[in-house]
């Protein structure tokens, strides 16, 4: 077996009710034992942490499915809409860059000549 298959089993099952298969496995494989003693850690601790309030049970299907459903719909929508995102960026950047004046357009414009005190009046005008 591999190492994969025996920690997802080992996640879904008791230590005590491992088959001989992944007991051979642990023996020969020095990271399993290690993922062994650190589920074994962090299973006490969760118990340790128990609170009065329980799911129903089926509450860890429907939070695995609800996570690994919505990446996929995320990354098609994010891959549909990409080339109207990039179009709209490019449409924008092509506007912002056509729609401002030039410099000596802008002192053209002015109705001084003291163009920094024209360009800091409150009323705009």
């Amino acid at each position: 077996m591999k190492c994969e298959e025996i920690r997802s089993r080992l996640m879904i099952s008791d230590r005590a009710e491992t088959t001989v298969a992944v007991d051979a496995h642990l023996r020969e494989c020095a990271a399993c034992r290690d993922f062994v003693a650190r589920l074994a850690l962090a299973r006490e601790s969760l118990r340790a942490h128990r609170s009065e309030h329980l799911p129903d049970p089926l509450f860890a299907r429907r939070v695995s499915a609800a996570v690994s459903g919505g990446s996929d719909l995320l990354g098609w929508a994010a891959v549909r809409l990409l080339p109207a995102a990039l179009a709209l960026t490019l449409a924008l950047t092509a506007w912002a860059w056509l729609a401002t004046p030039a410099p000596g357009e802008l002192a053209e414009r002015a109705p001084t000549d003291d163009l920094l005190a024209w360009a800091l009046e409150e009323d705009g005008s």
